[in-house]
Formats: structure tokens, C-alpha cells, sequence
């Protein structure tokens, strides 16, 4: 499949990253539910009087 096939994003990540299900498209997926929930705590961070306490007996 060409660049010039491709008609939106789910179709740009199938080519790129192979079709849903497949071992590289799993991998895919997990770098970029990691990468958003990074952004998210790079976000709460950024609030003022956020604490994050990762403790889990509290």
C-alpha cells in the first residue's frame, strides 16, 4: 500500500504500524497509552497543589 491510498489516520497507522491485533500494532499502541498518561502526570503536575502519592496503603 502506497501513501496516496491511505484516506485518514486509522489508515496511516494500519500502514505504519500493521493492522490491529498484530504483535507491532500491540506494541504501537502500548508506547502510546504510555506516552498519553506521561502527558496527563506531566499535566497534573503542572497544577497547583497537586501532590501524587503513589503509597499504596493511603
Amino acid at each position: 500500500m502506497e501513501y496516496k491510498d491511505i484516506k485518514n489516520f486509522d489508515d496511516l497507522v494500519d500502514h505504519e504500524h500493521g493492522k490491529l491485533g498484530t504483535e507491532s500494532r500491540n506494541e504501537y499502541d502500548e508506547r502510546v497509552q504510555m506516552f498519553i498518561v506521561s502527558e496527563m502526570l506531566k499535566e497534573a503536575r503542572l497544577q497547583p497543589n497537586t501532590t501524587i502519592n503513589f503509597d499504596p496503603n493511603i
